[in-house]
C-alpha cells in the first residue's frame, strides 16, 4: 500500500494505492489544523500549554480510514515517572479518540524539555503499545 497526500489549507488531498495496484483518490475538507502522527504528534503537544487540568481537542489524521481524527486531551496531573533514559517530572496527558473507536493514549511529557518520555496507547487495531525515551 502507498499513499500520497498533501495537506493545505483546510483540505488533504491524494492517492491511495492498494496492494492490487488499484487507485483511490482521497479529497477531505478538515476542520482545524492536523497535527503529526504518533511519538510526532506528542512533541508537538509538548508545545501546548501543559498544565493541571488543562484540556483541548486535538485533530490527527487517521491512516486507516484516510480522514482526520479528534481526541480529547487533558492533563490528568503530574508524576514522576522513570524510564531507561532516567527520571522526569512529567505531565500526564491523556488523549481519547472521539470517533467511538476506544482508541486511547496517556503520555508523560517532562515538564523541563516538554519531549514525551513515556506513551502508552490502547489502539483498537493494533492492542497496546509502549513507546519510552531510551539514552
Amino acid at each position: 500500500m502507498a499513499i500520497s497526500l498533501d495537506f493545505s489549507g483546510n483540505k488533504a488531498t491524494g492517492i491511495s494505492t492498494n496492494a492490487n495496484g488499484q487507485d483511490k483518490a482521497i479529497a477531505v475538507d478538515l476542520t482545524g489544523p492536523i497535527f503529526a502522527d504518533a511519538t510526532g504528534s506528542m512533541v508537538t503537544i509538548g508545545c501546548l500549554p501543559l498544565a493541571d487540568g488543562y484540556s483541548t481537542t486535538v485533530r490527527d489524521w487517521n491512516i486507516e480510514r484516510l480522514k482526520e481524527r479528534l481526541w480529547q486531551l487533558k492533563v490528568t496531573g503530574t508524576e514522576r515517572v522513570t524510564v531507561s533514559a532516567g527520571t522526569f517530572d512529567s505531565y500526564k496527558v491523556e488523549l481519547t479518540a472521539n470517533d467511538g473507536t476506544g482508541d486511547k493514549e496517556t503520555a508523560w511529557i517532562a515538564k523541563d524539555s516538554r519531549m514525551p518520555v513515556k506513551i502508552d496507547a490502547v489502539d483498537k487495531l493494533y492492542g497496546i503499545i509502549r513507546t519510552e525515551m531510551v539514552p
